[in-house]
């Protein structure tokens, strides 16, 4: 990973140091609504504009990745919420099931009618 960041950073560095020297010319920025002038070298605007624009994207990114951060933390408190839900109702199921005297539970399978008791003969008229 270490190789990789160099491969990728070292030539963005030196066209970065290509694009400053061979642009060296002072260019004049009025700044309209206030009364002032600034005077740069042309390699300064351009790359602080860059800069500027990384900034201002990285700071949108991280401000996005923080509402879903907050997002995915209020799912997980959710989740481990329902679980303990779910752990509860299952012993609450379970001290019923036991409290029944002995009796079991019919299987649960697939065939139609395979889990019923038997019934009875009706007696009668």
């Amino acid at each position: 990973m270490k190789r990789l960041s160099w491969i990728i950073s070292l030539p963005i560095t030196l066209a970065a140091v290509v694009f400053a020297v061979a642009n060296r010319k002072a260019v004049t920025f009025d700044l309209w609504p206030l009364d002032q002038t600034v005077t740069l070298p042309l390699f300064v605007a351009i790359l602080g504009s860059l800069f500027l624009g990384l900034l201002v994207g990285g700071l949108i990114a991280w401000l996005s990745a923080g509402r879903a951060g907050l997002a995915r933390r209020r799912a997980e408190r959710r989740a481990a919420e329902l679980e303990r839900e779910i752990a509860r109702l299952k012993r609450e199921a379970g001290m019923a099931a036991g409290g029944a005297a002995g009796q079991a539970l019919p299987p649960v399978t697939d065939e139609p009618g395979a889990g019923e008791r038997p019934r009875l003969p009706s007696s009668g008229s």
